[in-house]
């Protein structure tokens, strides 16, 4: 390798890993606020024993009765795999050659493309951390053929603020997610219309069957490929890390809907969920997380109960809205990417960011940056291995329905 990228591969390293890694474990507020563990792996997974039962070996009985059979602790094995993310930047030969053997000069000509770099990667993790874990970012309306992608009439404000010019994007079905269209970019974008414009030939799109994924990032099962977010983790049904809440009802979060009628957050609602989660999981929520829309409507109805609305400080400096439920006050956090009319009630205490590898550049070759054939460029990528969990799921909640001021 030249003396050049020799010096190079050490500006990316030394003056932008930490800088990056540091950026992205702390812009997003849950991550800030939750343990993250990096130690507790076998092989590509970590293990944990979930306690998902009693001893029943007990009771009260007459003198000389026969006593209670005896009894054990129910225990579960949970199996959290590692999920990667990606993200790639491309300098050209004549940058390389241009630095002279300065590191000073390499990492003031490329600091554009680490910063973008950076921003991105944070805003697509922040997504999967509210994501459905199989990488669906909208699901498709009417039922057309042509390059013109109708959104369904239920798209919210939070998922169409996911879409960009230039993105790349597959369409397909959650088991197939490149059925219909794979590596499309988008050219154009209709926020008033629900619709989306990509480039190549005409496909078809069918209402109710099809979704739009980040280009490679769809797929469920064992062909998930996204973290697992929390609209999985929050959940009263479905498997969570091979335990399923059908053969082992403690695994299943409180969720708290008005079957599809929108009414106001309040103390009175949010109070009686909590409630719900520390009789169900012997727990207190700590967090509570929601849209914009919400935190408004919330500290609205403050305004109109004259009364004021106080804040309280977050790890890693964040701030969030004080709740007052019963005997504790707990934060209110708004966040841009969670879903539209709710608000996911937490302890911290109860969900863990494992994290295999963290943002680092890739260098498994012995260097960072690699030759992109048959053109004069160089590449590098920065990646992670990770995944979100938790450890009581009936320790977690939300309220679904709410209004948005």
């Amino acid at each position: 390798m030249s003396l050049n990228r020799t010096v190079a591969d050490a500006a990316l390293k030394e003056d932008y890993q930490p800088a990056i890694r540091e950026q992205l474990n702390q812009a997003n507020a849950i991550l800030a606020q939750i343990e993250t563990n990096d130690h507790d792996f076998e092989g590509r997974r970590a293990v944990l024993s979930l306690h998902t039962g009693r001893n029943h070996g007990v009771g009260a009985r007459a003198e000389n009765g026969t006593l209670p059979a005896a009894g054990n602790q129910a225990y579960t094995e949970q199996r959290v795999p590692v999920f990667h993310n990606y993200g790639r930047i491309q300098v050209s030969g004549p940058v390389i050659d241009a630095m002279k053997s300065d590191k000073g000069s390499f990492t003031r000509a490329v600091a554009s493309e680490v910063e973008g770099l950076t921003r991105d990667l944070k805003r697509d993790y922040s997504r999967q951390i509210f994501g459905t874990s199989n990488g669906v970012i909208a699901a498709t309306g009417t039922s057309a053929s042509g390059v013109v992608i109708t959104l369904a009439a239920t798209t919210t404000i939070t998922q169409l603020r996911q879409f960009e010019v230039g993105m790349v994007i597959d369409v397909g079905t959650v088991a197939s997610p490149t059925s219909q269209a794979s590596a499309r970019n988008i050219v154009a974008i209709n926020r008033s219309a629900l619709t989306i414009t990509v480039d190549g030939a005409n496909f078809t799109t069918t209402n109710g069957t099809h979704f739009i994924f980040r280009a490679g990032s769809g797929g469920a099962g064992a062909s998930q490929k996204e973290i697992t977010g929390l609209q999985t983790i929050v959940a009263e049904t479905g498997a969570l890390h091979n335990v399923d809440p059908s053969s082992v009802p403690v695994w299943a979060s409180y969720v708290d809907d008005n079957g599809g009628t929108l009414r106001s957050p309040t103390d009175t609602l949010f109070e009686r969920a909590m409630d719900e989660i520390l009789l169900e999981g012997g727990e207190d929520v700590d967090l509570l997380v929601t849209t914009h829309g919400v935190s408004r409507a919330y500290a609205a109805g403050l305004k109109d109960d004259k009364r004021y609305s106080n804040t309280i400080d977050l790890k890693g400096g964040f701030k969030a809205l004080s709740v007052t439920a019963g005997r504790k006050e707990v934060g209110l956090l708004a966040d841009r990417d969670c879903p539209e009319n709710q608000a996911f009630l937490l302890n911290t205490n109860h969900i863990t960011h494992f994290v295999n590898s963290d943002w680092e550049w890739m260098d498994k070759d012995g260097a960072i940056l690699s030759r992109v054939a048959n053109t004069d460029a160089y590449e590098a990528t920065f990646y992670k291995r990770s995944e979100l969990a938790t450890d009581k799921r009936n320790a977690h909640g939300k309220v679904v329905d709410l209004s948005v001021a």
